[in-house]
């Protein structure tokens, strides 16, 4: 399988609407990973793709670092409380929200290119 070039996370902010809650580092993105259980994301998400998630709660913040996940993205408008904003900063994973609904960051983030 011939494996894509990564993608840079700042060209995909505007298609999705996303707004940063941390220090926008660059990153590479692999892929995305789309899902709001913990335990399937740690069973299957890949290092270095963007995560879609609703949740907000800290444990978010210990997977994507588990897992070595470049950047989490929080859809439907949700943010964080600001102790989990900083111990993500604290743990270099980059934060992300949008107003748009999982499903149309999914489409959005698909037509961009990243997969």
């Amino acid at each position: 399988m011939k494996q894509r070039p990564a993608i840079k996370l700042q060209s995909l902010l505007p298609f999705i609407q996303a707004r940063p809650l941390t220090d926008l580092a660059e990153a590479d993105l692999t892929g995305c990973y789309i899902s709001d259980l913990l335990s399937d994301v740690l069973a299957n998400a890949q290092p270095g793709v963007l995560w879609v998630t609703i949740h907000t709660h800290r444990n978010v913040v210990s997977v994507a670092s588990m897992k070595d996940i470049a950047a989490v993205l929080f859809s439907c408008g949700r943010k964080p409380e600001a102790a989990i904003i900083a111990e993500a900063v604290e743990k270099g994973i980059l934060l992300l929200n949008t107003s748009l609904t999982t499903y149309e960051a999914a489409g959005k983030l698909w037509e961009a290119g990243l997969r």
